[in-house]
């Protein structure tokens, strides 16, 4: 069933070509064409070159997305020195940038940050619809405000080609794939066209997947089902300007999430997100190279909502025993709508600087959880004795948080050989919680009259420096401060956890780091290569702690005194041919807690991808072959548990028929196996261990297929 709707979304779309592509402009470009890297990027809030700017930035292109099927977003960065892929099973997973969880990195879409997805952000993007995926490595605080501790990520989606000064043209595209190990087929088509000064984009997608296998059996409830929609709008006033409306639906369903807290394991939790959704609108203007002295202007007003409903069944059993105590069904409702405004410009000073500016805005409101329960409770022969239901009601207060930034960005080539980028930024950021409901009177007692609302200001700043000693060899410099605001949910959300609660922290602190950050690249026609090496020292850092709360075993976020992450990263390609290259990239990452001298939680291992990449001159074909080894990881927290090293190895390869057969439309196919020797294997990271009761093994071998086909106006 899963798959026959994937199939009927690409056969409808075929079927619907013959006519209307028949009368598209058919032409091909005649020369083969590979986006290597994409230069320009927009991490400093401005366009600027990523040869130029002092920052540790990298570019995943719309090639290297489409090649790697990734699941997600998440699976294109894995790739990148210093990201470590943590996985709840299934669907959900999120990067660990440095050494630092999900809310240390922010991910925002088009500019715009994603706000109340915590595990689930990732998995609301369709990888199909990223242009590209643009990663700064280090604190951006002065660039984009709160939680950039470790970095950012900014998912660009895809647009079509200004209509400015064209004819009328339409394209379409269609995407399809198949991964083996959870028997996940996927697919989207989208529509577009462009001419008479507008532009437009259409496009949707379904991905539905069964459970997980792994060598050591299947992960239960990892299962899930996708669907989403969404438009990108544009009318260009004038060849430097244009107006912009989006928007987007996503829906995952009868989604499985088998690690981390309420995942199986005693007390057995089966957990299910049934729906997760999210609803966008944006509305944006630009307009680039105004005046003279005016390089660019933007503004841009967003509404998003996310609404979650979680199906939960808790068995709690006798002691020593599988015999069932109390069966507890919850069926939950978080939601939570934000909006958000932004306005910037880049203002030249001359030719070799450049000032931008701007002001940022961000609205969050967390509704209360609401919860229908229902418990059964039954004696040691299993016989039911009692029922309570509790109707559909709210449980928790609603919260609010308000964020408002201004930012100053100076960016001067000194000389041919030197580049400075100045950052300055200010935040306000607001936090409080409404007086009731409290499902759980001892939570109650937490709160009084001066720990409900609170309010932190945040100064940040960066010096980067870039240094050209040679052609070849650039010298690189940063310093930067960071912070993270308290969210919503680490210091107002609670919740029961086993027999014991998640207690919310009116009196968290905001978190603050100082950073540092040397590195050196080599780069000639035929070799780069790249070395870097940083510490961040932060204060006041979130870490969940365990606790005794009314009497039971529960946990925490609280904030530990001092903490620093040191770390190296190093990446060396050589080209061979045109387009091929052997590869070797890989991090070190160290983070200790200098209060108790303790290593810190969910530290990844030593991490090394290595491979080679070969593509024929004319790009007409491509494989690869590589390998991640990953260390045994023995510096573990003290609730951890250590965890050997393993080694995984893919293969991947496809072809472009549109450089193989003249006038074939734009066609690829690709075709991997990932994990070829089935390794048995369980990241350090991965939700479901260490830390807790709930282990799962990551996936195993897996065959995946997948292609992409465009016609008229969307082959650009």
């Amino acid at each position: 069933m899963k798959i026959s709707k994937v199939a009927f979304l690409m056969t409808l779309l075929f079927s619907f070509s013959s006519p209307v592509f028949s009368q598209m402009d058919s032409e091909q470009d005649t020369i083969p064409k590979i986006d290597v890297e994409t230069i320009v990027v927009s991490a400093t809030r401005s366009s600027s070159s990523v040869n130029d700017v002092p920052l540790n930035i990298a570019i995943i292109s719309k090639r290297q997305i489409e090649e790697n099927l990734p699941l997600s977003p998440v699976e294109a960065l894995q790739y990148e020195p210093g990201v470590t892929r943590q996985s709840d099973g299934g669907l959900a997973s999120t990067p660990i940038i440095r050494g630092l969880s999900r809310e240390r990195a922010p991910v925002l879409i088009d500019g715009n940050p994603f706000v109340g997805g915590r595990i689930r952000s990732y998995s609301l993007i369709d990888p199909f619809q990223v242009e590209r995926i643009e990663l700064v490595k280090g604190p951006a605080s002065a660039f984009w405000g709160s939680d950039a501790v470790s970095g950012l990520v900014n998912i660009v989606t895809r647009k079509a080609e200004s209509g400015y000064g064209k004819e009328f043209k339409f394209g379409a595209s269609v995407y399809g794939g198949f991964n083996s190990v959870n028997e996940m087929a996927r697919g989207r088509v989208e529509i577009e066209g462009r001419g008479n000064g507008f532009d437009f984009l259409i496009g949707g997608g379904l991905r539905n997947a069964n459970n997980t296998m792994t060598p050591d059996g299947e992960i239960e409830n990892s299962q899930f089902e996708s669907q989403n929609i969404d438009f990108n709008i544009g009318y260009s006033l004038s060849e430097n300007q244009r107006i912009e409306l989006s928007g987007k639906y996503f829906q995952n369903d009868n989604v499985g999430f088998p690690g981390g807290l309420g995942a199986p394991g005693p007390p057995r939790v089966d957990r299910r997100f049934a729906p997760d959704t999210q609803t966008a609108i944006n509305l944006a203007y630009d307009a680039k190279n105004v005046s003279d002295k005016i390089e660019s202007i933007g503004a841009r007003v967003f509404l998003k909502k996310q609404d979650l409903h979680i199906d939960q069944i808790t068995n709690i059993y006798f002691p020593m025993t599988t015999n069932t105590n109390r069966m507890i069904t919850a069926k939950l409702d978080v939601d939570v709508p934000f909006m958000g405004a932004k306005f910037f410009s880049t203002i030249r000073h001359n030719e070799k600087a450049k000032l931008t500016v701007g002001l940022d805005y961000l609205r969050e409101h967390r509704i209360g959880t609401h919860r229908d329960l229902n418990i059964k409770i039954f004696n040691p022969m299993g016989v039911m004795v009692n029922e309570i239901n509790r109707p559909f009601t709210q449980i928790q207060p609603d919260s609010y948080s308000s964020t408002i930034g201004i930012f100053a960005i100076e960016e001067i080539q000194v000389s041919e050989k030197l580049n400075l980028l100045l950052a300055a930024r200010f935040d306000n950021v607001n936090t409080s919680i409404e007086d009731a409901p409290f499902d759980i009177p001892a939570i109650a007692e937490i709160y009084n009259d001066d720990n409900k609302s609170d309010s932190d200001n945040a100064f940040s700043g960066n010096l980067g420096i870039k240094f050209k000693a040679t052609d070849d060899l650039s010298l690189t410099a940063n310093v930067a401060n960071s912070f993270r605001g308290t969210d919503l949910f680490s210091k107002y959300h609670f919740t029961a956890v086993g027999q014991g609660f998640l207690v919310p922290n009116p009196d968290l602190n905001p978190e603050r780091g100082v950073f540092y950050e040397l590195g050196a690249k080599f780069d000639n026609d035929k070799i780069s290569a790249g070395v870097n090496f940083y510490q961040n020292f932060l204060s006041d850092l979130f870490v969940q702690e365990n606790i005794t709360f009314d009497s039971t075993a529960s946990v925490q976020w609280q904030n530990i005194g001092k903490a620093t992450m040191t770390g190296v990263e190093w990446n060396f390609k050589v080209k061979f041919g045109t387009l091929s290259h052997f590869f070797f990239s890989g991090a070190y990452i160290n983070g200790t807690n200098d209060v108790t001298d303790n290593p810190l939680p969910q530290i990844p291992a030593l991490q090394n991808w290595l491979g080679i990449h070969f593509r024929d001159k004319q790009n007409k074909f491509f494989a690869q072959a590589e390998a991640l080894f990953v260390g045994e990881q023995t510096n573990i927290a003290p609730n951890e548990i250590e965890t050997p090293g393993y080694t995984v190895i893919n293969l991947k390869g496809g072809i472009n028929l549109h450089n193989m057969i003249e006038n074939f439309p734009h066609t690829k196919l690709m075709l991997s196996v990932t994990n070829l020797a089935d390794e048995n294997y369980r990241s350090h990271v991965s939700r479901g261990a260490p830390g807790n009761q709930n282990t799962f093994m990551e996936a195993g071998r897996s065959l995946n297929v997948g292609f992409v086909t465009r016609f008229g106006a969307a082959v650009h």
